[in-house]
């Protein structure tokens, strides 16, 4: 889960170090033809907090988000565990998940449990919905026959045949898949050797892990393209595959399974096969 620390009225937990203990969030989710099940698992440390949920005071929040969509909403539950479902038609794309407790009603002289020393012995003043824990959030990509786990390199990237004649290739960000734009003259080549079995590793270790590597620092270091599908998906397959705090280049590596060790077995291979078994 990510979290980003922002300033609130008062101490909530997980954000920085308000508060001791912990709020951390499990998030399995299923992708059906007509619904989307959401079945996060909440696990919270905080006596005062856990207090407050028990005497119906508080509750788990699973706010969902689709800008493709426009749909928001926000489900509440004060159990550990739970199961929201959603109608298919209503997301497409990227969705976004977060996860908070909010009070369910005014809060006067709240004193929180295991304070940041700036707020030992302090009282607020909390009004109903109120944030008063974070637990980060997370994403996925509403569509069936997307596995985040095994994701083909079409789902994100395309290579396409530019204008120019000659010259480096160029990468367009701003459609819906991250293009890889070739000149006239490698989109030639490419032609010639995309049906070659042998040449898949080639391909990926000379276009789309140099592509990819950017496309993974873009995702870490800017919201311009937050729309686009490309970023949903990828940010999607980075949280899946646990690379999140791996580097841009380690990333793109395992995303690829090792697009250098593919290359060069192909490259083996290429030159000890005749033509007749490279296009079989």
């Amino acid at each position: 889960m990510k979290v980003n620390s922002k300033s609130y009225p008062h101490p909530v937990l997980g954000n920085g170090d308000d508060l001791g203990g912990f709020f951390k969030v499990e998030f399995p989710y299923e992708l059906g033809r007509e619904e989307v099940i959401l079945n996060p698992t909440f696990g919270l440390k905080n006596s005062g907090i856990e207090e407050l949920i028990k005497k119906g005071r508080a509750s788990f929040i699973a706010e969902v988000e689709c800008r493709s969509t426009f749909f928001r909403k926000s489900f509440s539950t004060r159990n550990a565990n739970e199961r929201f479902s959603i109608p298919a038609k209503s997301l497409r794309e990227r969705v976004t998940v977060g996860f908070y407790i909010c009070a369910d009603q005014d809060i006067k002289g709240y004193r929180p449990t295991e304070p940041h020393a700036d707020y030992e012995g302090a009282t607020f003043d909390v009004d109903a919905g109120d944030v008063l824990a974070v637990g980060g959030y997370s994403s996925f990509v509403a569509e069936k026959s997307f596995d985040p786990l095994r994701p083909p390199v079409s789902s994100f990237m395309s290579i396409t045949e530019g204008f120019h004649h000659e010259g480096p290739m160029q990468i367009d960000y701003d459609q819906e898949k991250i293009t890889v734009v070739l000149s006239k003259a490698d989109w030639k080549n490419y032609l010639e050797v995309r049906g070659q079995k042998a040449a898949q590793g080639i391909l990926h270790g000379s276009i789309v892990f140099p592509t990819l590597v950017d496309a993974i620092y873009k995702i870490r270091n800017s919201t311009d393209y937050e729309g686009a599908n490309w970023y949903g998906r990828l940010a999607a397959i980075l949280e899946a595959k646990s690379l999140e705090d791996k580097d841009e280049f380690e990333a793109a590596q395992r995303i690829l399974d090792n697009p250098a060790t593919r290359s060069l077995k192909g490259i083996d291979t290429l030159t000890s096969m005749s033509d007749d078994e490279i296009y079989d």
